[in-house]
């Protein structure tokens, strides 16, 4: 799906690097983990009460509940970077960038690498839409629509990508009319090919 007149975005620099999904999801899951454990170190110390399990409650419990809750805090900081501004992201081969059916909250441009737009279909199979690769855009449509994401984008190669925030998007494609013609040229294109594609 190239388009003509399109050259490869040169990589941006200043752009704020975010932990791709994997990343996040694995950060927030140490988090609960630390949690938890937390709440048994307190719940041993309240039905025992030692010297032991007071320490332990004092040391180890407690520390926990801190790391825990900067790690999560963590994540809800560059959730709202997700949602506002431009962000950098890194995914490797086989990584998704999103799901076909979770909301939008970022629309991506490619700096280098290549992902693949798949149709998850109701049997369990994958249906392979396209292919883009640098200077191209993708997950505008559940930003405008503000619909769920019709398709799933997996990485091909390494790829990466620079996010734009739906709050900044809708912005430029409020108040930018050719930007706006553009990118509803493009999702019409799109809905064409995709529709053609998966008769």
């Amino acid at each position: 799906m190239a388009r003509p007149g399109l050259t490869a975005a040169p990589p941006v620099t200043d752009a704020l690097r975010l932990p791709a999904p994997r990343v996040r999801r694995r950060i927030l899951l140490t988090a609960r983990v630390l949690i938890v454990a937390a709440a048994l170190i307190t719940l041993v110390a309240v039905q025992h009460l030692t010297a032991l399990t007071l320490s332990l409650f004092l040391i180890v419990g407690q520390a926990c509940i801190v790391v825990g809750a900067l790690l999560a805090l963590g994540v809800a900081v560059t959730d709202v970077f997700r949602r506002r501004g431009v962000t950098q992201l890194r995914f490797e081969p086989g990584d998704v960038v999103f799901r076909q059916g979770e909301p939008g909250d970022l629309a991506f441009s490619i700096v280098s690498g290549e992902v693949e737009i798949l149709r998850e279909m109701p049997d369990g199979g994958e249906r392979l839409l396209a292919t883009m690769g640098p200077g191209e855009y993708f997950g505008e449509m559940a930003l405008i629509s503000d619909a769920a994401r019709t398709a799933t984008v997996r990485a091909r190669t390494a790829v990466e990508v620079v996010g734009i925030g739906r709050a900044d998007f809708t912005t430029l494609y409020a108040y930018l009319p050719g930007f706006q013609q553009r990118v509803e040229t493009l999702m019409r294109q799109r809905a064409a090919d995709t529709a053609e594609k998966t008769r």
